[in-house]
């Protein structure tokens, strides 16, 4: 099926979609025929949908579940029609591929195709297009917003307990920040499962997770599942880099719309940007009387997640070396936008600095943080426990 109208492919659609993989010799990006071709080789068919999405331009490849460890890399480097090319899993089930598009460029064609070795191939051209045009023809809002249905939250620990939702940053094709061969995703998750058995064997929380593997969760939908599961806290964990100058240690952030810091409203940015990276629309949200009812809340729970971030930076204020302290920030992130959940982010550290990278890969350093955060959330249970009985009183 071929909707023109919205850039819709659908190709393949009774072929099995189990077990492929792709094949790196007949995976490439090219310019010819007054545009770039991009051909996927897979060692079995596969269903797969392409469209576009615009500001920014973007071709979005959905394929059925297919292992892409095998993509080649660099693929991009010496096609100037493309800025970015990234991909991964996008939810169970379902692999992206993400071109964004340094040039406005239609999409001409979408064939199934074999390689000379007799390999199933994904062919598509593009070509050159105005702006208006590719507006034109770009999926509509809602076309190629994620629709996986609402992840379960699985909540582990004895009953009755608090439960403190913990967010692994970034996932599937959203790599977040990279140094080297290390990237954020795999640091934050790694850290994530960490803390999450710290606070099992400590016996006094239960803990909700975002996500447990190499999976993207949209922002909006990382907060839904801890608020599906009535946690009480929320703590999004992420690492950065800078590169400008230097920067090290952790920093606790709370939600602010207002920020006037200029690295917070730069690092928030960044972070919000995870729904963009993974090819999604960020639509509006709610009508005029729901913003006014979600702000009446916020306002609430904005004191509560202020004294969350404090009491969890002033137990990392020793976690780093001597000289390095924890900073203690609020900015806007989207992440954090929760309207009846204390909800706090942790960057661990520094990717760009030497020192706080060696400590976000070492195994004994991330126990100690997750240790230290545990001391934390048990000083924070217990502030707010002398809060409410000063209400009372």
């Amino acid at each position: 099926m071929i909707l023109w109208g919205s850039v819709f492919f659908t190709a393949g659609a009774s072929l099995p979609a189990l077990g492929a993989g792709i094949v790196a010799d007949s995976t490439a990006i090219m310019r010819e025929k007054g545009g770039i071709t991009l051909t996927i080789g897979l060692s079995e068919p596969v269903a797969f949908q392409v469209f576009t999405l615009d500001n920014p331009r973007r071709l979005l490849v959905d394929l059925g579940e297919t292992d892409l460890a095998a993509m080649p890399s660099g693929m991009a480097e010496d096609i100037p029609e493309v800025s970015d090319f990234r991909y991964g899993l996008f939810q169970p089930g379902e692999s992206r591929i993400v071109l964004d598009l340094a040039r406005p460029m239609l999409l001409e064609t979408a064939q199934n195709g074999r390689s000379p070795e007799g390999n199933p191939l994904i062919r598509l051209h593009l070509t050159p297009a105005t702006a208006d045009e590719f507006a034109a023809k770009a999926a509509p809002p809602g076309r190629g917003v994620w629709r996986g249905g609402a992840t379960e939250a699985k909540v582990e620990g004895a009953a009755g307990l608090p439960i403190i939702a913990l967010d692994a940053g970034h996932g599937g094709l959203d790599q977040g920040a990279r140094q080297g061969e290390a990237v954020e995703k795999d640091i934050v998750l790694q850290m994530a499962l960490v803390l999450r058995d710290t606070l099992l064997e400590d016996g006094r929380f239960r803990v909700v997770m975002t996500r447990q593997e190499d999976v993207f969760i949209p922002l909006g939908e990382r907060v839904e599942i801890a608020r599906r599961a009535g946690a009480d806290a929320f703590i999004s964990l992420h690492a950065d880099v800078v590169t400008l100058g230097r920067a090290r240690g952790t920093t606790v952030f709370s939600l602010s719309e207002a920020s006037k810091d200029q690295q917070a409203v730069t690092i928030a940015t960044l972070e919000n940007r995870s729904d963009l990276v993974a090819g999604i629309s960020v639509v509006g949200e709610g009508d005029d009387l729901t913003q006014i009812l979600l702000q009446m809340a916020y306002r609430e729970t904005d004191a509560f997640s202020s004294r969350f971030g404090d009491v969890l930076a002033e137990a990392l204020w020793f976690q780093n070396d001597s000289e390095i302290k924890s900073r203690r920030m609020a900015a806007g992130f989207r992440v954090l936008r929760a309207p009846d959940i204390p909800s706090v982010l942790v960057e661990l550290g520094f990717m760009s600095d030497k020192a706080d990278l060696e400590n976000l890969l070492d195994p004994e350093w991330q126990q100690g943080m997750s240790e230290t955060l545990l001391g934390g959330l048990l000083r924070w249970f217990e502030v707010e426990a002398e809060m409410r009985g000063l209400l009372r009183n």
